[in-house]
């Protein structure tokens, strides 16, 4: 809820872009007013502890009102035309306006608008007026719509020919009688408009860290627990509610406190209340003890699934801790609207770093849902980053939103994959400059999205093999000792964004979240081995009804191939144990005749055809 409008205001103590409003009354006869529109203002009023609350197009007429104008008009798309600062010119110039007849609301609206453009700027008694929705005067960007045409050639006519008036008060220049539009955006009006050396843009900023706070000083006392604090908490109160709504309004700040009080959440909660009110869901998953036992048995399950890479399961791990005890990014003095983590893994191809991702997001969240997966391939072109956030207004399918920015407000709680990053346009990698550092992102329709209680993984394969005349050379070989995989890998990355693709910003922001996979070395294969056998053996029951044993023989022939397989990671494994044995019983089993399940695999034996299995 908005103060009443203070009675006398020191210009110096007012927001710098209100400042800049008054500069422009002797120089600008149209301003255009972009920005943080529908957000409280905090005026600042001798002698009174607390800032007075207006509006954004309040705040205006105060400064008119400051400078000695007492005939201010206002108007929107919705209501028309009313007198915001009045005397019987004001009433007559809107009074004349009663005798405008139109075919619809939308044309009487631009009809109006038209006359009080020509009325107000030609007056010769000052007076301004104060276009507030102004990007809702046309349906879309179409600026040839007849009736709004009209309008803003009549804008543009007014403009060239605005002549200055003698105003009673601080100005000692003649004043404009001028014509504020209050836009969503710049672009909202068309460029021979907004372009005008005569016209100026004034934009008004999120609120800064002290605005924040002395907006949590008006609501603070109304938490629960507030005053059961002594003076050095609720200073530390306010100074944390200040800091954990970077990013939000003024008025956000009011509703946290109103949603903390039907909540029940407590003063020494408050990023409880902040955090639901970025994401929506009141249930936080990092705080769930369950978490906390999950974690606890998180080096077997992840192990399990992820053969062979300890470290990357250690450094995974540390993560997870990190952020189900609250201390993600604690290092720093910000707000902590980071993600909850961020990991880069990095290695040969298949050793294990999309199933460990996979395996995390279930491991915390519970749900196999909880893993998104972007291939970075996809989005090796400049314009792709319209799939990411979204097309921006005017284009096709603006409407529709980005895949990414879709999913986490539907689902904020979730592991987010993006695969292969290297092969990304280096401009869709500058959206995850943001994303790394504030925990959030713009969509194309201007909606922010909060990553807040994401976890981010990325992975590459930098660093295993460079392109020399076309071919493939590996620059580090299997068998080579881990330090130097991971020096020369870590190497590798650093050079690929400080020195290829000039975003050293980035890897900043990644830090020392590194994650350097080893090569599949030979003990890891007969352990995967028989891990896929006994997957295939699973699939032939529960399609075939046939029950499948392998006999040590079979197993070993398996191993000594799979083991030439190991450049390739994991999938060599994977391959070598389909052509091998899933191709040829598929076969054998297709030619037998029916009646018995039961079989065994003897043999796996190389033939003319291939392989071959011999069933006993």
């Amino acid at each position: 809820m908005t103060s009443p409008a203070p009675a006398a205001v020191q210009l110096e103590a007012l927001p710098s872009w209100l400042r800049e409003i008054d500069v422009t009354l002797s120089a600008n006869p149209q301003v255009l007013v972009t920005g943080n529109l529908r957000d409280d203002i905090l005026i600042p009023e001798p002698g009174r502890p607390f800032p007075s609350i207006l509006s954004v197009m309040d705040a205006i007429v105060l400064v008119l009102r400051t400078a000695g104008h007492t005939r201010v008009i206002g108007f929107d798309p919705v209501d028309g035309a009313r007198a915001l600062v009045s005397d019987e010119t004001t009433e007559r110039l809107l009074g004349r306006l009663e005798n405008i007849e139109a075919e619809s609301v939308t044309a009487l609206r631009h009809r109006q608008l038209a006359h009080l453009l020509r009325a107000v700027t030609s007056s010769p008694e000052p007076c301004c007026l104060v276009v507030d929705g102004a990007s809702r005067l046309a349906g879309g960007l179409d600026f040839a719509e007849p009736e709004f045409h009209h309008t803003l050639s009549t804008a543009e006519k007014v403009l060239s020919t605005a002549v200055r008036h003698p105003v009673p008060g601080p100005h000692r220049a003649q004043l404009y009688n001028a014509v504020f539009w209050l836009l969503d955006r710049e672009g909202d009006l068309p460029h021979w408009l907004s372009a005008s050396q005569l016209t100026r843009v004034v934009s008004v900023p999120e609120p800064a860290l002290g605005q924040r706070r002395e907006a949590a000083a008006r609501v603070a006392p109304s938490l629960p627990g507030y005053a059961d604090l002594d003076d050095t908490g609720k200073t530390e109160l306010l100074d944390t509610f200040a800091s954990l709504t970077s990013g939000l309004t003024l008025r956000s700040i009011a509703e946290i406190s109103r949603l903390a009080i039907d909540r029940g959440i407590g003063a020494a909660e408050l990023g409880d209340a902040v955090r639901t009110f970025r994401v929506g869901v009141p249930d936080n998953p990092w705080r769930d003890e369950a978490l906390r036992d999950r974690i606890g048995n998180g080096e077997e399950l992840l192990g399990r699934k992820v053969k062979g890479q300890p470290a990357a399961v250690r450094k995974s791990l540390d993560i997870l801790i990190r952020a189900s005890m609250g201390l993600a990014g604690a290092q720093t003095s910000g707000n902590g609207s980071r993600p909850q983590g961020v990991l880069f893994f990095a290695g040969p191809t298949g050793v294990g770093k999309t199933e460990l991702a996979k395996t995390t997001a279930e491991l915390v969240f519970g749900r196999s849902d909880a893993f998104l997966r972007f291939d970075m391939s996809e989005f090796s072109s400049e314009h792709a980053e319209a799939r990411l956030i979204g097309a921006p207004p005017g284009y096709i399918g603006h409407n529709a939103g980005g895949e990414l920015t879709n999913a986490v407000r539907q689902q904020p709680f979730r592991l987010i994959l993006f695969d292969e990053i290297e092969k990304a346009h280096p401009r869709i990698l500058d959206k995850f400059l943001q994303v790394l550092e504030d925990g959030r992102l713009t969509d194309g329709n201007g909606s922010t999205v909060y990553f807040t209680e994401s976890l981010i993984v990325f992975t590459s394969n930098l660093g295993v093999y460079v392109e020399e005349n076309g071919v493939r050379v590996p620059v580090v070989k299997r068998g080579s000792p881990y330090t130097v995989v991971e020096s020369t890998i870590r190497a590798a990355v650093s050079d690929h964004f400080v020195k290829e693709i000039g975003r050293p910003e980035l890897l900043n922001r990644i830090g020392d979240n590194i994650v350097v996979f080893d090569f599949i070395d030979e003990s890891t294969a007969e352990i995967l081995v028989p891990l896929f056998v006994g997957n295939v053996r699973d699939r032939v029951l529960a399609q075939t009804g046939h029950h499948i044993e392998l006999s040590d023989a079979a197993t070993e022939t398996l191993v000594a191939e799979a083991v030439t397989k190991l450049d390739f990671g994991g999938r060599g494994v994977a391959t070598a144990v389909e052509s091998m044995l899933v191709n040829p019983l598929a076969r054998a089993l297709f030619a037998l005749p029916p009646g018995r399940t039961d079989w065994r695999v003897e043999s796996i034996e190389r033939d003319a055809g291939g392989w071959a299995v011999r069933l006993a």
